[in-house]
């Protein structure tokens, strides 16, 4: 009964993506897979993230082009209540297309990037 109800209601996880987190979450999560897969030093917590929301989009975007593989790689924050756009070169994609680009990019096909989503 209650799944014939909600039956319109119910997203896809695709949807679900851009549903939770928001940029200082999605930023802050992007540093730890960075910090994961060896591409950053160091990862955030979400309020620092909230509150140098500008810095900390750059120093995502520098790691990805510090490394070869990850050039045309980018991140850019919306606001505090929106979503972070993933692009890999013109092309938006979604975070979790651009998290496993990156891992396969980096020849870590294997890595579960889906932690950190």
């Amino acid at each position: 009964m209650a799944k014939e109800i909600l039956k319109d209601e119910i997203l896809t996880e695709e949807q679900l993506e851009n549903v939770a987190g928001g940029t200082r979450g999605e930023l802050s999560c992007d540093t730890k897979l960075l910090n994961a897969l060896g591409v950053m030093d160091y990862f955030l917590e979400p309020g620092y993230c909230e509150n140098h929301m500008e810095e900390v989009q750059g120093d995502v975007n520098e790691a990805l082009k510090g490394v070869d593989a990850l050039k045309g790689f980018s991140v850019t924050s919306v606001d505090v209540k929106g979503a972070n756009t993933y692009k890999i070169g013109d092309k938006t994609v979604s975070r979790s297309k651009f998290y496993s680009s990156i891992c396969n990019a980096l020849g870590k096909p294997d890595f579960n990037f889906k932690q950190y989503l």
